[in-house]
Order: structure tokens, then sequence, then C-alpha cells
């Protein structure tokens, strides 16, 4: 009996090239649906935080100081400068809007007759008496009276007139393109020297957008 066993052909090098081609082929399939998956993942991350939050410093917590810049997640900035004493003891400052988000925004809203206020969270711009923290309708003090054994009398608490809303309200309106920036003037008079005064920035978008606050001594 012939037992001899015919011996399989080894590989031919066209076999073999092409079983690597295959492995490369899954091997560069593979990469490519990690990489587009991370890319994926990204803009997914990127858009849960563009929310219009500030971020860091500017809440009503921990309001900005004079000349500060509040930075939103969205790529917004805004910043408000240090005030100006007028001859006539009035105080004037600018608001910065510099427009990263890659969207047009409305930072007067779409009213001229309600763009700025002095009452808390009535305006996309309020400066109101106080500190950031306040209600925003500030308590009277109270002063000893004149006459012997009489009640403190109360004495209204301090105040703050908006004035040339007009001019203001005319630079804050008008849209504000992407990748634009804008300054608008802003003059107030305290109705006490040495008066704390609250800037409230809540420029409007087709999202959310968080209120910045600066706390400015206007003395």
């Amino acid at each position: 009996m012939d037992t001899t066993s015919t011996p399989a052909h080894p590989p031919t090098s066209e076999n073999s090239n092409w079983v690597w081609a295959t492995v490369f082929g899954i091997v560069m399939a593979v990469l490519t649906a990690f990489i587009l998956a991370r890319v994926a993942l990204a803009k997914f991350e990127d858009a849960l935080t563009q929310h219009g939050y500030v971020k860091g410093p500017g809440s009503v917590t921990e309001p900005l100081r004079a000349g500060g810049t509040a930075h939103y997640d969205d790529g917004l900035t805004i910043t408000v400068s240090p005030p100006h004493r007028e001859p006539d003891d009035s105080y004037t400052f600018t608001i910065t809007y510099d427009n990263g988000t890659g969207k047009e925004l409305r930072p007067g809203g779409t009213s001229p007759h309600t763009g700025v206020s002095t009452i808390r969270g009535y305006a996309p711009v309020v400066v109101r008496a106080g500190k950031a923290m306040d209600s925003g309708t500030p308590s009277p003090t109270l002063a000893s009276s004149t006459v012997p054994g009489s009640a403190p009398v109360p004495v209204p608490a301090p105040g703050v007139t908006f004035l040339d809303q007009a001019e203001s309200v005319t630079a804050l309106t008008p849209p504000l393109g992407a990748e634009q920036k804008r300054t608008v003037p802003v003059r107030v008079k305290p109705d006490r020297e040495g008066s704390l005064v609250t800037v409230e920035v809540a420029p409007e978008s087709s999202g959310y957008r968080g209120t910045a606050y600066w706390q400015l001594d206007l003395s």
C-alpha cells in the first residue's frame, strides 16, 4: 500500500500579499472609524458647552471691577471700562462687545424702548445703585431725629439716573455680526458721591444668555 501523502502546496506570494492587504484595509477602516467618532464626539461636547454661560468672574456673587472683561463659553466677551467723572458730577464709561460666537447677536434686544434701565433685570443693559447682590430696590437708611426722644427718620436710599439714553440705545440696538466689535457709551449720575453702582449686561441671542455683572465705585 502506498501511504505516501501528497504535501500541501506552500502559499504563494500572491496569496500572502492578498492577506496582508486585507489586514491593512481592516486596520485602516478601524482607524478611520475611530477618528471620525472622536471628531463627532468633540463636536457634540463643544455643542453642549456653547450655552452662553459666563466663565470665571462676572457672576452676581463674583462681580467684575471697572475695566474687567466677562468671558462667555460661546466666544462672546464684554468689557466695561473704568468710569470717568465729568464736570457736572456725572460719570461716563463704555461697554464693549466682541462677538466671537460665530453668530449674529442683539446686544440691545429688538426694541429701542427696552434697551437700557436702572431696574434690575429689566433690560439688556442695567445700571442700578448698590452692590451686585442687592435686590435692586435699595432700602432707606435711618438717621437720628433732630427732636430728642423721636424715632429715627428714614432717609431715601441713593439712586442713579441713566443720562443720554438715546445715545446709548442708538449704539446698542443694531445687530452685531459675527467677529465684530461694538462700543456703547454710558453716562449716569448717582444721587450721592461715592456711590456703588452695579452694571448688568445680558445681550439677547437665539439661545440662553447669562447676565454678566460689574460693581463700580463712583467716587
